[in-house]
């Protein structure tokens, strides 16, 4: 869902941008059009009234009170290049008199005297400016930028983008939330709705199996397998019933666990093959005992089953940084490089029969259980696979403890 859901979220940004581009930027040339329409009919105004003796008080009266209803940022000077009138470029109009313009050498080291002449370097960069002539010659010219909404205009569309951007994440973030909450909720359901079904017939069957052995013609080594084979079902729907919400959290070493998970594979499956178990650091850690020998338990079955010949697993425990760490390592048929990125989805599996449930539990264990961390370190074909369970050493407080064994 996550992978669908991101390009679809940038095309849709993507399109949010376009558009409002669109749809801004013929507003912005208009805007642009109509300051350049009113300054050019300033200009003309101001060839006709401005005349050499621009310093007249009447005759500067006259442009302030043009210039003052004007809403964008605009800069007049004089044949010489000095400012006569000026408004929205951040200097105060009324700062100098016509007598002080008229000597601007006097004003070289004022700072908002300085400031107004940037401001004029400022607004010839955003546009030409405007000559005034009379008689043929130019008296002065008018300087003039694009009035604050133009801004605020271009920054539509990246504020749109940004708008698209939280709302998508927000979409996203909701999304994978209620898919998390409805897997929690599908394996709550699954594994408790399974413990039930087969809790019934099970406790049946080993009703019927104490009476079966109190039989005196029943032989002794059928009925020891019929108890083992009983005693695995009850601990399969255990696992489930624990995995579905019902975890008991306790302390135990780490050691403990990996070695009694091995001796327990070892009479299951590993057909009298015992993987070398290698203790680094060890820890102790807080989790459900049961869990997580479970999630141990697939990762040493998946590494004895991918066996090219004569198997050899090795399990790693170390402890470093707060964090305790299970390896394990084995040297089988290993993991397409075209597969290693989905080994934990659903329905991933490398055995002809397989559900592809194996990985998939085992991450549930790890990680939403335990708050720790599995992934799969490299796996080169017939040379070397490793898988690493992380774990945090620190007992998590919003989860029960109590004391193993």
């Amino acid at each position: 869902m996550k992978d669908r859901t991101i390009p679809y979220a940038l095309l849709s940004i993507a399109i949010i941008s376009i558009a409002s581009m669109l749809l801004v930027q013929p507003a912005i040339r208009d805007i642009e059009r109509e300051v350049q329409l009113t300054s050019r009919v300033i200009a003309k105004l101001f060839s006709v009234v401005l005349i050499p003796a621009i310093e007249e008080e009447e005759v500067s009266e006259i442009v302030k009170s043009v210039v003052d209803d004007v809403h964008f940022p605009i800069i007049i000077v004089d044949v010489n290049g000095t400012p006569r009138a000026w408004k929205g470029v951040g200097v105060d109009p009324g700062l100098f008199s016509p007598e002080q313009l008229d000597r601007p050498d006097l004003l070289k080291n004022d700072p908002n005297f300085q400031k107004l002449m940037a401001a004029v370097e400022q607004l010839s960069k955003q546009h030409p400016p405007i000559p005034m002539e009379l008689n043929g010659q130019v008296v002065g010219k008018i300087y003039y930028g694009n009035p604050p909404v133009v801004r605020y205009l271009k920054l539509i569309p990246l504020i749109l983008a940004l708008v698209g951007l939280l709302t998508s994440g927000g979409l996203l973030w909701a999304a994978q939330s209620v898919q998390k909450y409805q897997m929690e909720a599908l394996w709550s359901i699954f594994a408790k709705g399974l413990a039930h079904q087969m809790g019934v017939p099970a406790s049946s069957l080993m009703g019927w199996f104490e009476l079966l052995k109190s039989h005196p013609d029943i032989e002794n080594d059928l009925v020891e397998g019929m108890e083992k084979d009983l005693k695995r079902i009850s601990s399969i729907l255990q696992r489930f019933s624990r995995i579905g919400g019902g975890e008991k959290f306790s302390r135990f070493r780490l050691s403990e666990l990996v070695r009694s998970t091995i001796d327990e594979s070892v009479s299951r499956f590993l057909k009298g093959y015992k993987p070398k178990l290698v203790v680094h650091r060890d820890c102790e850690v807080t989790g459900d005992f049961e869990l997580l020998s479970w999630a141990v338990e697939n990762l040493i079955k998946n590494a004895y089953e991918a066996r090219t010949n004569s198997p050899h697993i090795e399990v790693h425990v170390d402890a470093c940084d707060g964090k305790g760490t299970i390896r394990v390592i084995d040297k089988g048929k290993g993991i397409p490089p075209d597969k290693q990125k989905i080994i934990f989805k659903k329905g991933f599996t490398t055995k002809e029969r397989g559900w592809g449930m194996g990985l998939l539990l085992t991450r549930r264990i790890i990680e939403d259980i335990h708050g720790g961390k599995i992934r799969l370190v490299k796996s080169i074909p017939h040379q070397e696979t490793v898988f690493e369970i992380e774990l945090p050493q620190k007992a998590q407080k919003t989860k029960r403890v109590e004391n193993y064994g």
